[in-house]
C-alpha cells in the first residue's frame, strides 16, 4: 500500500511538472503526443493527461520496487545516476536524437532536472521503507 502512495504520488508531481515544462515551453516536444498514433480514439486533453498519469504510476511503482533491492547503495548517488539515463535515454528516444556529442545541446535542462528530482523522492522514499518500516 506504501508503494502505491509513492507512486501515486510521484507519478502526479510527475504529470503536473511535465504540463508545467511544456506550458512553459521549456521543452520542445509535447508529453502526450504519443498518444497521437492510437486514432481509433477520440482522446480529449484530460483522458490524454490521464492516460499519461496511469503510465507513470505504473512505471514508478515498479522503479520503487527495484529501488528497494538496492538499499546498500547511497540514495543519492544511485537516484543521480538512475535519473540521469533515464532523462537522458527519454529524450533521446523522443527527440529522435543521433547519437552525437553534439545532440547534447538539444536537451532540455529542465526536464532532466525534474527527472532527477522526482528519482530522488523515489529512491529515498523506497529505501526508507525498506530499512525502517520492514525492519
Amino acid at each position: 500500500m506504501h508503494l502505491l502512495v509513492t507512486a501515486i504520488v510521484a507519478a502526479l508531481l510527475g504529470t503536473i511538472s511535465l504540463k508545467g515544462l511544456h506550458f512553459f515551453n521549456l521543452i520542445s516536444w509535447h508529453p502526450v503526443s504519443f498518444l497521437k498514433k492510437y486514432e481509433w480514439f477520440e482522446w480529449t486533453a484530460f483522458e490524454r493527461w490521464a492516460v499519461l498519469f496511469l503510465i507513470l504510476v505504473v512505471c514508478v511503482y515498479v522503479i520503487t520496487l527495484l529501488a528497494q533491492f538496492f538499499f546498500k547503495a547511497p540514495p543519492f548517488l544511485f537516484s543521480l545516476i538512475l535519473g540521469l539515463v533515464v532523462a537522458l535515454i527519454l529524450e533521446w528516444l523522443i527527440l529522435d536524437l543521433p547519437i552525437e556529442f553534439s545532440s547534447l545541446k538539444k536537451l532540455s535542462i529542465p526536464f532532466i532536472i525534474v527527472v532527477l528530482t522526482i528519482m530522488r523522492f523515489i529512491v529515498e522514499t523506497a529505501q526508507y521503507k525498506k530499512l525502517y518500516i520492514f525492519r
